[in-house]
């Protein structure tokens, strides 16, 4: 075989090889995110509509393509709601080398203990709705939050309880957990500041079920009565209906849950003063492209309950940068690369009208707080407490 003709077979090779579709660079190669979510136990609603989420948008990634004709695969693990099952699933997740990132996990203290594992392994991770500070405070790389901080959410709903309801005097009760006693701390901080009294502040156990003994050694004079915590409020404000306790019940996002709150709570929901409850993003239908989210959902698994739009933006965002790094490398991006595009990414979902982006600590300079009570079986929001309206 001549030289010439060596060299016209090697010019042709190389030609060939510099032309494959950028769409298919990674054809037949498969990579992981991760979903680190409480699948049993009381916080499964959200955990399961998460999973639900994020599946639905690796499914439409896939059925798009794939991410340069690599498919996507979801690797799952129940955390249980625990602090140490948390740090277990993330130690499985970072063992797993074609994992990429992780969406989760759902309740602030499970994200905490996981994050700090992430960290030493590089993995990104984007919690759609943990909320205590302590998740980006501590400055980790790898950390992005969704959602709003507790930080704006209890003093946000405490501005609103005492200058648009004109309450004064509090009853606080909280699960004691990260979420629920961090929120509660907060509310309690903002509200006195602003003049209203505290009454009193009473712990429960997240899986209590009886509070009678709890409402009854009550002041009678309190005019609302807050709740920090998830799966217990909706037993609460039956028992205080029971009992003749009609004033007004208000609960954080916890309780922004159709399945967990509304249905168990039954009729509860309407007497007396009524519920006011924080969501952490608009109404299904606000922002552009949610109702047809919304609708694909609801195909698949039945009614969105809470979290839904905002678990299905934050897979689509981490598949994006997980795209971008793998286009800027042409190859399977390291966990690192994913990270740094991560943290510069600027992404128009569904679940907030502005664009999601990052401040210096992962929070979304994007995430908005709105107040809600309850109408027939929904939801319906009366308000949106903004970032400047949040009391210092």
């Amino acid at each position: 075989m001549s030289r010439a003709w060596i060299l016209a077979l090697a010019v042709s090779g190389l030609v060939g090889t510099l032309t494959v579709p950028a769409s298919a660079q990674l054809q037949g190669q498969i990579l992981r995110i991760a979903i680190g979510a409480p699948l049993t136990g009381g916080a499964a609603t959200f955990g399961v509509e998460m999973k639900q989420a994020a599946e639905l948008a690796l499914d439409e990634k896939n059925a798009a393509g794939g991410i340069l004709g690599a498919r996507v695969e979801a690797e799952t693990a129940d955390d249980e709601a625990s602090d140490a099952k948390g740090r277990a699933v993330a130690q499985g997740f970072c063992s797993r080398p074609d994992v990429l990132g992780v969406i989760g996990h759902v309740n602030s203290n499970v994200t905490i203990a996981a994050s700090g594992v992430y960290q030493g392994c590089d993995l990104a991770m984007i919690t759609p709705m943990s909320s205590n500070p302590a998740v980006t405070d501590r400055g980790l790389a790898n950390v992005f939050r969704l959602t709003n901080r507790d930080d704006h959410k209890g003093p946000g709903l405490a501005a609103y309880l005492y200058g648009t309801r004109g309450k004064r005097r509090a009853v606080v009760v909280d699960d004691q957990t990260a979420y629920g006693k961090g929120l509660a701390d907060l509310f309690v901080g903002a509200f006195t500041r602003l003049g209203g009294a505290v009454v009193a502040r009473q712990p429960i156990k997240v899986g209590d079920r009886d509070f009678r003994s709890l409402l009854q050694a009550l002041p009678k004079d309190f005019d609302v009565l807050f709740f920090g915590g998830i799966a217990e409020a909706a037993y609460l404000l039956k028992q205080m209906r029971e009992l003749g306790f009609n004033q007004l019940f208000a609960c954080g996002d916890g309780c922004w849950n159709v399945k967990g709150f509304i249905q168990p709570a039954g009729d509860a929901v309407a007497t007396g003063e009524g519920v006011v409850v924080l969501s952490a993003a608009p109404a299904v239908g606000r922002v552009p492209g949610s109702a047809e989210f919304a609708e694909r959902y609801t195909q698949r698994y039945g009614p969105i309950a809470n979290y839904a739009a905002s678990s299905y933006d934050s897979t689509r965002l981490l598949l994006e940068a997980v795209e971008r790094a793998a286009k800027a490398h042409r190859r399977l991006p390291s966990r690192a690369e994913v990270v740094e595009v991560l943290r510069a990414l600027k992404f128009q979902g569904v679940a907030y009208a502005r664009p999601i982006e990052w401040d210096a600590k992962g929070d979304n300079v994007s995430a908005v707080i709105f107040v809600n009570v309850v109408e027939g079986d929904h939801f319906k929001e009366v308000g949106e407490i903004t970032r400047d309206q949040v009391p210092k």
